[in-house]
């Protein structure tokens, strides 16, 4: 694989960190229509492109897309077209985005081989690599993934595997087709998606009854067969799509809900809510290679503010890339934040947890007040004395 370039398709979720990845390996280039996502890559010193001509020096095409079920058909076509019109004789390209099975043969290939006038197969060759994109606190917390991988022939899947074991050293999985490799990332996906949206309801059912959500999962955990998934109540709304169908999985509202009942704690300890100032701390996705606001702390804050509180809101790694707002929220610097009554740890980011309790007590008005760790993060036990904690 002497001299072989890849070019990475869409600037979407996955992108950066799949660049960065076979990046330490191979030559990469990130090619969207959009070019004002290219900041992002030359932070990172990844080459970006919006030229489309620049795809002909590319032997691998990585279509990459959302990490959910909701690409739209559309988009996906588009880069089909887009990538058949310039993609060279003997390229191999590899899908991830999660789509119904099917799509990647039935849909993606004609649509290639219509736009480059080549026969998949002969002069360029298909396989599909649900993502596995992992970044380094994911790979701390979860362990490595397993790399799965599937082609349109049995050479296909062995190239494959030769192109990604130098950058996943979780191992490598042969997925039987790419119909299989299809289904089974939407399976996976669906399967996280109603286990969170399930603890999400638990969640909220025992914080109803004064119950330690994490205290619970604890216990329960000491079943061997217990399969540990924990609540998302400020994530992103998922959605599943079949066919014409959608199911709400997880986020939906729940924003709110954790306002709402922030807002009834705060009045039952006898908190002025007109007269309160409340700090969210982190807007951004946990995800470093993400800036977009999670959809829940939007409506988290939106909800604060519809109470009448002073809201203020921060975040560490937006701050970072000297951002001003996002999803419609203006930011405050950390060293500009006023003392508040309260402060929301909503997105755990990495210099948050690092900071512990030493970060929260200067944002507290006489460095006391009320803490609201939505993900449970900060140590219990490690509390100041005149602070009170409150998590799900």
């Amino acid at each position: 694989m002497e001299n072989l370039k890849i070019a990475i398709i869409g600037a979407g979720e996955t992108s950066l960190l799949a660049a960065k990845a076979f990046g330490t390996v191979y030559p990469v280039i990130v090619f969207d229509p959009d070019r004002s996502k290219k900041a992002e890559f030359d932070e990172n010193g990844i080459v970006f492109t919006d030229q489309a001509s620049e795809l002909a020096d590319a032997g691998i095409l990585l279509m990459t897309g959302s990490k959910r079920p909701a690409y739209k058909l559309d988009a996906l076509s588009d880069l089909c077209r887009i990538v058949g019109m310039h993609m060279k004789k003997g390229s191999v390209l590899i899908f991830e985005a999660p789509v119904y099975p099917g799509t990647t043969e039935e849909i993606c290939i004609p649509l290639l081989e219509q736009h480059s006038g080549f026969i998949a197969g002969k002069e360029f060759f298909v396989g599909f690599a649900p993502s596995r994109w992992q970044s380094s606190e994911a790979q701390r917390k979860q362990g490595k993934s397993r790399k799965v991988i599937a082609g349109q022939s049995g050479p296909v899947i062995d190239y494959l595997a030769d192109l990604f074991t130098p950058i996943h050293d979780g191992g490598i999985y042969k997925a039987k087709s790419i119909r299989v490799a299809e289904a089974a990332q939407l399976l996976e996906i669906a399967q996280r998606e109603v286990n969170i949206a399930l603890m999400n309801e638990v969640a909220m059912s025992l914080n109803q009854q004064g119950i330690d959500t994490h205290d619970v999962l604890e216990t329960a955990n000491t079943k061997r067969e217990f399969i540990k998934f924990e609540p998302d109540l400020l994530g992103d709304r998922s959605v599943l799509r079949y066919g014409m169908g959608h199911i709400w999985c997880k986020g939906e509202q729940k924003g709110r809900q954790v306002a709402q009942r922030i807002i009834k704690k705060l009045i039952q300890n006898e908190v002025v809510i007109h007269e309160a100032r409340i700090t969210v701390l982190g807007i951004a996705k946990q995800d470093e290679t993400n800036s977009a606001p999670e959809a829940g702390v939007l409506e988290l804050v939106s909800e604060l503010q519809e109470y009448g509180v002073d809201v203020q809101v921060a975040d560490a790694q937006l701050e970072q890339a000297e951002a001003e707002c996002t999803g419609g929220i203006f930011l405050t610097r950390h060293a500009e934040l006023l003392p508040a009554v309260s402060v929301i740890l909503a997105v755990p980011h990495e210099v948050y947890r690092r900071a512990g309790w030493k970060l929260f007590e200067p944002l507290l008005e006489g460095n006391e007040g009320y803490v609201f760790d939505v993900k449970s993060t900060l140590e219990r036990d490690e509390k100041p004395e005149k602070v009170t904690l409150w998590r799900m």
